[in-house]
């Protein structure tokens, strides 16, 4: 989480914390030095401690998936939970994330309109003259050849995929 999530995406974008079940303040100390985790976590109320639960952990129970804790969970931005697992998937996780950022596209799709056409190529041109300044996603979509590099070739690319 710290690295893969955490630390590669805006955190004006997205929003990592951990939820703990005990309010031990040197028990989180000593989790959170041994995990190097500097994203926040916070207490969930209500808790005992233990596997007994808590107002968060009563919200989020999962029956029978075999186990109660961690539990990752991914909540997109109108609260409804888009990913739900008690073992750490990143691929998936990061899958999710990508979705719901609008980061899944297509190479050539520069203006993310799902369709690759001139407008695509004006983009790459202007990109080309720096006339446009892209964000880093239209810069990787505009990069067809894959070669960190936006020139005439990826132009070629992109009329080829036109014509097919």
């Amino acid at each position: 989480m710290e690295t893969s999530i955490w630390q590669e995406y805006n955190q004006e974008e997205v929003i990592t914390i951990g939820i703990i079940n005990t309010n031990s303040q040197n028990q989180l100390n000593t989790f959170v030095q041994e995990n190097s985790i500097t994203f926040p976590i916070l207490y969930d109320p209500g808790s005992p401690g233990g596997v007994q639960g808590g107002n968060t952990y009563n919200d989020y129970y999962m029956p029978n998936d075999g186990s109660p804790y961690p539990r990752d969970f991914i909540i997109d931005q109108d609260g409804i939970i888009q990913y739900a697992n008690n073992e750490i998937d990143f691929e998936w996780m990061l899958y999710v994330i990508d979705e719901l950022l609008g980061y899944n596209y297509m190479l050539g799709d520069i203006n993310f309109d799902s369709s690759i056409d001139i407008l695509d190529i004006v983009l790459i041109v202007n990109i080309i003259l720096d006339v446009f300044n892209p964000s880093e996603l239209q810069m990787s979509a505009s990069d067809l050849n894959q070669d960190q590099m936006v020139n005439i070739l990826d132009i070629v690319q992109v009329v080829n995929i036109i014509l097919d």
